[in-house]
């Protein structure tokens, strides 16, 4: 079980820690952002999450899927691999409220109609349908390697009327390109580039550098690049140098999956772009030491 009082002074020290190093980076207020998930047991927190899903979808069973509707949010529709637990709730308030942490499109991300979006690690589709219904967004290129979720994101883009504006492409992405070992382990989010996963299968991977260039694509700085690799995130910021330094297009990147991440694409963030404008935001609260879990950035005004 928790201990709410040690885990305040962890992650508090945590942050002052962070404060010193990066001024106004990190404010309080971002900290802060679903803090009592830090401290409550989780056994509470899966408590509120059952109510929520209930309360706030409709999911019914289809085909060899779960339909996942939320009528509360322009009538939203996702598809999921398994039977919903409170989990997805934690997925789906993600894409619902800026007052989470790991909601993308806060400041000083900026976008509109006109905006690209390279969405890599698309998952189930929900931040690239709801960037396309509500007008965030012209076109997402969705990279997304596992099987199974490309045909989920596939019925989802049909469902929400968005298909001719969404291009799945099914590959990883990473600091360089070439065949990779995927991990297809059960679970639509332990997916991840993994060389030592025993049933794992080999995917295509590519760089957006090269993918971009390859396809002719010129981002600006109104355009944004969302990364959730579940692991391999900086190495997505790395196989994207190019872009950074030359277009600067906005970033809303996960900084959760490892301890020295958030750390390492700060530093290396001002050394390839030191235009950016950057904000940390939340803490994760599943891991065994604090760490900020999104990190994003832009040069707009």
């Amino acid at each position: 079980m928790k201990n709410p009082f040690a885990h305040f002074l962890t992650a508090a020290r945590a942050w002052l820690t962070l404060r010193r190093r990066w001024p106004g980076l990190f404010t309080w207020r971002d900290a802060a952002l679903q803090f009592h998930r830090v401290l409550l047991p989780a056994r509470l927190t899966y408590r509120a999450a059952a109510r929520a899903l209930a309360r706030h979808a409709q999911v019914e069973p289809e085909g060899e899927a779960w339909r996942v509707t939320l009528p509360g949010h322009g009538g939203l529709v996702f598809y999921w691999p398994s039977a919903p637990d409170p989990n997805l709730w934690f997925l789906i308030e993600q894409e619902l409220t800026p007052r989470n942490p790991h909601f993308y499109t806060t400041p000083p991300v900026r976008l509109d109609g006109e905006s690209r979006v390279l969405d890599v690690g698309a998952c189930e589709g929900l931040f690239a349908f709801r960037c396309l219904r509500q007008g965030l967004a012209g076109e997402v290129v969705a990279f997304e390697p596992a099987p199974v979720m490309q045909s989920l994101l596939r019925r989802g883009a049909t469902a929400n009327g968005v298909a001719a504006r969404l291009r799945l492409e099914p590959r990883a992405v990473g600091a360089r390109g070439g065949p990779v070992r995927f991990d297809t382990a059960p679970g639509a989010e332990a997916g991840r580039i993994d060389a030592t996963a025993a049933g794992g299968a080999e995917v295509p991977c590519t760089t957006l550098d090269e993918y971009c260039r390859e396809r002719g694509l010129a981002l600006s700085a109104r355009d944004l690049i969302k990364v959730d690799a579940e692991g391999a995130d900086l190495d997505v910021l790395h196989g994207a140098a190019g872009l950074i330094r030359d277009a600067a297009p906005q970033l809303a990147v996960t900084t959760y999956h490892d301890d020295a991440h958030a750390a390492e694409m700060v530093e290396w963030l001002r050394r390839t772009q030191p235009r950016y404008r950057m904000r940390l935001k939340g803490f994760a609260f599943w891991t065994p030491h604090p760490r900020p879990l999104l990190l994003q950035a832009s040069t707009l005004p």
